[in-house]
């Protein structure tokens, strides 16, 4: 099915032309009967020659009810522009030919009616008025049929020619991410709220999940129709009742729509490109926009001299994406005034920073204020499909644009400097403390300000660094200082007197160097003594063999053992002690539960863990 509005001034003849290509009469209240005058939308379907099915949407055509006219064309993107040949182009064929414009409708065709009530002369002068003003509009060049919907006139051409636009134009596209917007709200007899409207970006089936927004509703499919036809599954691009169970039918309202949970984002605020109706001005303050079914109010704010670009503060959130359009109506005046496309659905930054960025391709303008983006936000920001927002990485990346961080695009620019940062100021640590690891992670993020899961993202992609244990160091950066000339002659002086060690002090190490060997197991620091691991591990294998050759050993049986002094056999015992190697009874030492086995199975000479 392909869905059709019509378009033009009051008594143009628009519900009397689908009432004769449908059989359908498309106004609906008694009122618009009696009175002869289109109050609100209205609905009819038939079939064109090629088997193609129509959904009309005829909107009204007077002045006083544009507000439903826009409700009934947001959704479409072929439209019947219809002109009386007895009265000619009129302010609401001028005003409706330029919504459609605003509002992208790119395809359609012109149709002049009540053709039996003027003569030739006078039917080709509408005509050419026709030309005039359709000149340098999406319909300039589109076809034109003459018809009388009372005789008939004329209705097999329109037939024909309506066939051959939709045939023209792009099917709908499926982009599994469905909105419809909600034109009319109601509670049927014995199956509860069912809304209707035109489905468009993707299918909707019975029993999915949807979400009615801004109301916030939850709801499930109960059932489809189309055409009066009972449905499992609604294509884009028709015309659609959807019955909805979960939610009661006086909570929602047109204007409302319809979509899969999680799929859109939500906005209040977005940044727009506008199009000025010609004559028209746009100052910053309040206006009426249309958006699908919706009239919202909102305020504006141009963003640059010229109003070329504004962001505009909605009453309420409402489903959008970069590409959706919108009309912009001046409450006070009651004139159309300008259209918008949506350009950012979450803007961020300085507003004055804006216009520069809004000129850009979609990816780099979204890439370009965030700076960090994760590929599952591009569905939402972009109003893409995850496969499209794969593709969108990827041409960024390939384009050079961004880089990959972890899970995150980043400008290729930003990434770049800040891994120019990091090793700047890693490489200054290395030399002011040459024997530390490097940087710890968390303290560099401080310093650079920014959170450690992206600098993690960035320090991880980048040749030249490194992370271990928590540290960032450069690639070349020397990492056991074990291997430094200083480090050698201090284990030697230790090993030298393995049992009755010097202070690292008396020995020219400092403290730093001394950390540093303990961190890598090389020395171990028990209660202020320093003692080499090697020496340690001797000790642990004299007392253990002296345990077992004599059932208990004491402080001063283990001195005359190690041939140490009381200093340093009570800190070598009470690292024993908390090994499990020995057990502490008065002033005995007996068998502890890890005598006779290698500390956390390591292999001699192996330093124990702090």
């Amino acid at each position: 099915m392909r869905v059709v509005a019509t378009a033009g001034h009051v008594d143009h003849g628009k519900s009397a032309l689908v009432l004769a290509l449908t059989g359908t009469d498309p106004d609906r209240f008694p009122e618009e009967k009696a009175r002869g005058l289109t109050i609100d939308l209205g609905f009819a379907f038939t079939e064109l020659p090629s088997g193609t099915e129509v959904g009309f949407v005829d909107v009204p055509g007077h002045v006083r009810f544009i507000k439903n006219m826009l409700a009934g064309v947001g959704a479409v993107d072929v439209a019947l522009l219809v002109v009386a040949a007895n009265e000619g182009w009129m302010p609401q064929s001028e005003e409706h030919l330029r919504i459609l414009e605003l509002l992208g409708v790119r395809h359609g065709m012109t149709v002049l009616t009540k053709a039996d009530l003027v003569d030739d002369e006078t039917l080709e002068l509408a005509q050419l008025e026709l030309d005039e003003h359709l000149a340098g509009s999406p319909f300039e060049g589109a076809a034109v049929v003459t018809v009388d919907s009372r005789s008939g006139r004329g209705l097999v051409e329109l037939r024909a020619a309506l066939d051959a636009v939709l045939d023209a134009a792009p099917a709908p596209a499926d982009r599994g991410r469905p909105r419809l917007w909600v034109d009319r709200v109601f509670a049927a007899r014995g199956a509860g709220t069912v809304v209707t409207g035109t489905l468009a970006g993707g299918r909707i089936a019975v029993d999915d999940d949807v979400l009615v927004v801004p109301a916030g509703a939850a709801a499930r499919v109960r059932g489809i129709e189309s055409h009066h036809h009972r449905l499992e599954v609604a294509e884009p691009g028709s015309r659609v009742a959807l019955n909805l169970a979960g939610v009661e039918h006086h909570r929602l309202r047109r204007g409302d729509a319809v979509v899969r949970p999680g799929q859109w984002a939500e906005p209040t605020m977005i940044d727009v490109t506008v199009t000025r109706v010609a004559g028209e001005k746009l100052r910053r303050g309040v206006l009426q926009a249309y958006a699908g079914s919706g009239e919202h109010r909102v305020r504006l704010r141009p963003l640059d001299a010229d109003a070329r670009f504004a962001r505009l503060r909605l009453d309420t959130p409402i489903p959008l994406a970069p590409g959706d359009r919108l009309v912009l109506r001046d409450p006070g005046s009651r004139r159309t005034v300008a259209g918008a496309e949506v350009l950012d659905v979450a803007p961020v930054g300085r507003a004055r920073d804006a216009p520069a960025r809004l000129v850009l391709p979609l990816g780099p303008r979204l890439l370009a204020s965030r700076l960090w983006l994760r590929v599952n936000e591009l569905t939402l920001l972009a109003g893409v499909s995850p496969d499209e927002a794969r593709d969108l990485a990827t041409a960024l990346i390939a384009g050079g644009v961004a880089a990959e961080a972890g899970e995150w695009l980043v400008d290729a620019p930003t990434l770049a400097e800040l891994r120019r940062d990091v090793i700047e100021k890693v490489v200054d640590h290395h030399r002011d403390h040459p024997l530390d690891p490097g940087l710890e992670l968390s303290a560099l993020a401080t310093a650079l300000r920014i959170d450690p899961a992206r600098l993690r993202a960035a320090v991880d992609g980048a040749a030249d660094l490194v992370v271990e244990r928590g540290a960032v160091r450069h690639s070349s950066h020397r990492t056991r200082a074990s291997d430094s000339p200083e480090a050698l002659r201090l284990l030697a002086a230790l090993e030298a007197a393995p049992f009755a060690p010097p202070a690292p002090s008396e020995v020219g190490a400092d403290a730093e160097l001394v950390r540093a060997l303990v961190r890598e197991g090389v020395l171990v620091d028990v209660d202020g003594v320093v003692f080499a691991a090697t020496a340690l591990d001797q000790a642990r294998a004299l007392v253990d063999a002296a345990l077992r050759e004599r059932g208990s050993v004491t402080v001063a049986s283990v001195r005359d053992l190690l041939g140490s002094t009381r200093k340093y056999v009570l800190a070598i015992l009470a690292r024993l002690d908390a090994e499990g190697v020995t057990r502490r009874r008065g002033d005995d030492r007996f068998p502890g539960p890890r005598s006779g086995e290698r500390p956390e199975g390591r292999a001699p000479g192996t330093p124990a863990p702090e």
